[in-house]
């Protein structure tokens, strides 16, 4: 039973954990892969059970031990992380209402879901789909928490909403309508800014205008952004005068040490008397770039950065559920411990091209899954050229006759 308040409510229910296990020939629906040597999958059985109360119960002692020293060197090696700024999640989103009455709160809930829509979707015109308004109609049915935060305004309120994003996620699935799910690339921040008093490189400590402005709409639209430390290191390898003068090769060397999804180059400066924006992305061998204006600088980097979005958007959404098919067998080189494996397998799992996925075998120098895909296998090429995890492996022969997209696990 939940209580019910206008002030605040949480309206989720059930279980929050979920164990999923894939079966495996021989093994019974509830083999778990345990470990990998030479060059063969073993795997432990393990029973799970899952109750609102609870959560998922216990784990092999075993398999958590195996894991931890497969991973341990893997953490230890980890490249060095920025500051992100993550902002709210996918699936939450802050409007402001006129009153706390009923009325205005159902009101907020499709303000508030459109745009967790456009974030999900990565298209801003998405709203004005009639398949869109109708989802928005039945907001209220996709409420998971919601409650109201004090607003700068006298008079009104804020409402915070956090829906249930793969419920969402699915009605656009199921309506023929793009979803960008899955992991969403990191992208590292070199931002230059030229005003009337100063020229300054903002890093991770610096409490800047221009970087708010950056975030506030990297949050609108789900993008995850880190700012380098700009310590001694990165001091002895960068300038003011590269992010400004366009001279890209010591800041992609000088991005290398953080691992990130894709590098942004963002130059910011007057123009007249408006402001301009600059902004160049780099992810895998491609690179692409965008201008704007506004009057305010805050003006110039929100066009910048909607463009960047939207771009994102097409390049990594998947539209509809296609008719089923055999699948495509995706192979994966690099793979060399536990860690490895299960960081592919979740992976690949997230992406929302893949409806399902199964691994289907170990070799001494690759992992082998058959996935069922939503679009194509070109869906998937295209996610993993802006993510951290994988990149795209051109491979000349087909695995037993199947279809084949070959990826490398990066390091």
């Amino acid at each position: 039973m939940f209580g019910l308040s206008p002030e605040g409510v949480d309206v989720t229910k059930g279980c929050t954990g979920q164990a999923i296990f894939k079966s495996v020939k021989g093994m019974g629906k509830t083999a778990l892969p345990a470990r990998l040597a030479g060059g063969y999958l073993c795997y432990f059985n393990q029973s799970n059970a899952c109750s609102p109360s609870t959560g998922p119960m216990r784990t092999l002692v075993s398999f958590r031990l195996i894991a931890t020293l497969f991973l341990l060197p893997a953490l230890l090696a980890a490249p060095l992380s920025g500051v992100a700024e993550t902002g709210m999640s996918l699936g939450e989103a802050e409007v402001r209402v006129a009153s706390r009455d009923r009325p205005e709160r159902m009101e907020g809930f499709s303000q508030a879901l459109a745009e967790v829509v456009v974030r999900l979707s990565g298209h801003r015109d998405i709203v004005s789909d009639p398949r869109v308004v109708s989802l928005l109609e039945q907001a209220p049915r996709h409420v998971q928490q919601y409650r109201y935060l004090d607003a700068p305004d006298e008079g009104t309120s804020l409402l915070w909403v956090r829906f249930d994003v793969r419920a969402v996620e699915q009605q656009l699935l199921d309506a023929g309508l793009p979803v960008w799910s899955g992991e969403r690339p990191a992208l590292l921040v070199w931002l230059g800014v030229q005003d009337r008093q100063e020229r300054r490189l903002i890093s991770a400590g610096d409490d800047h205008d221009a970087r708010a402005s950056l975030e506030s709409v990297a949050r609108e639209r789900g993008i995850t952004l880190l700012f380098p430390l700009m310590d001694l290191e990165d001091q002895g390898r960068v300038s003011l005068v590269d992010v400004m003068g366009g001279f890209h090769e010591p800041l992609l060397e000088a991005s290398r040490r953080y691992g990130p999804g894709g590098v942004l180059v963002v130059r910011v400066q007057p123009s007249g008397s408006r402001w301009q924006a600059r902004l160049q992305l780099f992810g895998g061998d491609e690179s692409e770039q965008w201008q704007g204006d506004g009057e305010t600088q805050a003006d110039a980097i929100a066009a910048v950065m909607h463009q960047l979005g939207d771009y994102l958007g097409r390049r990594l959404t998947v539209a509809g559920i296609q008719p089923d098919r055999g699948g495509i067998m995706v192979s994966v080189t690099g793979v060399e411990s536990l860690g490895d494996y299960l960081r592919v397998q979740s992976y690949l799992a997230d992406m929302a091209a893949v409806s399902r996925l199964r691994p289907h075998g170990v070799k001494p120098d690759r992992a082998l899954f058959l996935v069922q895909v939503r679009g194509s296998g070109r869906d998937l090429e295209r996610a993993a050229l802006l993510g951290s995890t994988l990149v795209p492996d051109p491979l000349t022969t087909a695995v037993d006759g199947i279809e084949t997209i070959g990826f490398r696990l990066l390091r």
